[in-house]
């Protein structure tokens, strides 16, 4: 196994390609790594001696360290040069930032990188991608995506932009990452490498991945296998789309494969296969609060006829039942509710009851008790409680956190969108989402999304029940 600790908490960095100019430096790494990073840092560029107030020097190969990463940020035909100097100077790990190679068909130039590594015990990430990020040392891709204390997510991605994206959503949504990845091209390091490495991890506990073709199939397989009955990994496919597939040749030249062969591979697996960025978010943030239904029968509670009926909808397209409950179960929700404008059958149409948090949430935990409901799912209107008792709110929310632990089923709440483009109701909505996410509490603004995490979630439990001694 590669041990990958001078890429991810690396004693020292180099940038080739630097430059004072933010705009000339490409991706402002150098900018970003001289406030963050708490090693050595070296710029590197004949043209400038200093940048950022530190010496800059003109190769890689003048630089008074052996230094553990260096990221080429310069034009493609200057590339293979500055990778044999990175050779020369024993340097540990490299990032070919430049795009160009293999994913626009120029195979040859990126055979001529891998020739120049080949006897050194130098290695190469990308070309084409954006390299690590890791909290743990101050390895951060931008300043603002700092973090007093790592997570444990572990992420690679092919696509830079997939890795950018997913770290800044996560990170806004409740989701922390240990250590990020682009891989790009994977001429010399491959996807199959970081998820050994990450198995092998013990401040990573799941492991997710943005993956377009994969290198070594065999192998990818075999790893596979074994890490996932250790931890969750969650992936999600590129190119699932027959333009979808032409765009990742042209993106990272990958060769994609079937879909329905790509999704039956990994459901055989254990993988938790996703289909889109807010998929993965879904799947992420319920692996962390321990969302974990037995089954998918759900009881919906909610204010108002017409939405039980959608939600319902919703759940059963993404796969998931909402039985009529039981009578004794349907009785006792119903003691201290009126029967004008309501329903107990499931879904539970509180009507205007709903609004109230007492009667909402006690009706929810009533409907937990019935043995033939695995989940339950609450549709509140932050919107509409602010604005019919706006004095009220914060009574409001904490009387819900108050009852929500006593649900003896997991749980999710809805939270539809009402009203956009309003400053205030958009800071309401945040302040709401965030009181139920600190509570371990998922939220989603469409029923789908949430039928279709718990589907995903569920066929993962499965798989674990199936294989008990995986490791665990």
């Amino acid at each position: 196994m590669i041990d990958f600790t001078p890429l991810f908490c690396p004693r020292s960095v180099a940038v080739i390609g630097a430059s004072p100019n933010i705009v000339r430096d490409r991706a402002g790494f150098i900018h970003s790594l001289s406030e963050c990073f708490q090693g050595r840092l070296y710029p590197i560029n004949p043209r400038h001696t200093e940048i950022d107030g530190r010496p800059c020097y003109p190769t890689i190969t003048e630089v008074p360290d052996v230094v553990d990463y260096v990221l080429i940020m310069i034009p493609r035909e200057k590339v293979a040069d500055a990778l044999r100097d990175c050779v020369q100077a024993r340097v540990r790990f490299v990032l070919v930032f430049t795009s160009g190679f293999s994913e626009t068909g120029d195979t040859e130039l990126e055979a001529e990188l891998l020739e120049i590594l080949k006897g050194s015990e130098t290695r190469m990430i990308g070309p084409n991608c954006i390299g690590a990020h890791c909290p743990e040392r101050g390895l951060l891709y931008y300043p603002q995506m700092a973090r007093g204390v790592p997570g444990n997510v572990g992420f690679f991605s092919q696509s830079g932009g997939h890795a950018l994206n997913l770290l800044v959503r996560g990170l806004s949504s409740g989701v922390d990452f240990n250590k990020v990845i682009s891989v790009g091209n994977q001429a010399d390091l491959k996807i199959v490498d970081f998820i050994e490495s990450f198995a092998d991890d013990a401040r990573i506990d799941t492991i997710c991945g943005y993956i377009e073709d994969i290198k070594d199939a065999e192998r990818f397989h075999r790893v596979v296998r074994e890490t996932v009955l250790k931890k969750p990994i969650v992936l999600w496919k590129g190119g699932r789309s027959a333009d979808g597939a032409r765009a990742t040749q042209s993106h990272t030249g990958a060769l994609a494969a079937p879909v329905k062969v790509w999704d039956g591979v990994m459901a055989q697996m254990g993988v938790i296969n996703v289909e889109t960025q807010d998929e993965m978010l879904d799947v992420l943030l319920a692996l962390k609060f321990g969302f974990s239904p037995q089954g998918l029968r759900a009881c919906i509670a909610v204010a108002g006829g017409g939405s039980s009926v959608e939600l319902t909808d919703a759940f059963n397209a993404n796969g998931v039942s909402v039985p009529e409950l039981s009578p004794e179960v349907q009785v006792s929700i119903g003691t201290d509710l009126s029967r004008v404008n309501t329903s107990t059958r499931n879904p539970l149409d509180l009507g205007m009851f709903g609004f109230a948090p007492n009667v909402l949430g006690e009706a929810a935990e009533r409907a937990a008790r019935d043995p033939n409901i695995d989940f339950i799912a609450i549709c509140l209107y932050p919107e509409f409680v602010q604005i019919m008792v706006k004095e009220l709110w914060e009574v409001f929310v904490d009387k819900m956190l108050e009852i929500f632990p006593r649900i003896s089923k997991p749980l999710v709440v809805i939270t539809p969108q009402l009203l956009y483009h309003r400053p205030e109701v958009d800071a309401l909505r945040t302040s709401f989402i965030q009181k139920f996410n600190r509570a371990g509490i998922l939220t989603f603004t469409d029923a789908g999304r949430a039928a279709r995490m718990a589907v995903k979630i569920h066929r993962y439990r499965r798989f674990m029940e199936a294989h008990p001694d995986g490791g665990r």
